[in-house]
């Protein structure tokens, strides 16, 4: 019984864990199928991409016609 191994002691350290980071863009997915995927269709609506629910927290718009 002289094969017994600590395992600790050839185990390698754990790097610390990393710093927080703040997202540099807002993060949607979609709450029904957990994906980020999503649809844009002509009339500015967006969909899901795998299940096609609503999206209804992101809006899209055309700049020239809010100038205007």
């Amino acid at each position: 019984m002289k094969n017994v191994i600590r395992l600790d002691d050839h185990r390698q350290p754990r790097r610390p864990p990393r710093e927080p980071r703040v997202p540099d863009a807002p993060r949607f997915f979609c709450l029904n199928c957990d994906t980020d995927q999503f649809k844009l269709y002509a009339s500015g609506t967006v969909h899901c991409a795998t299940c096609g629910a609503l999206i209804r927290n992101v809006e899209v718009s055309n700049l020239q016609e809010k100038r205007r």
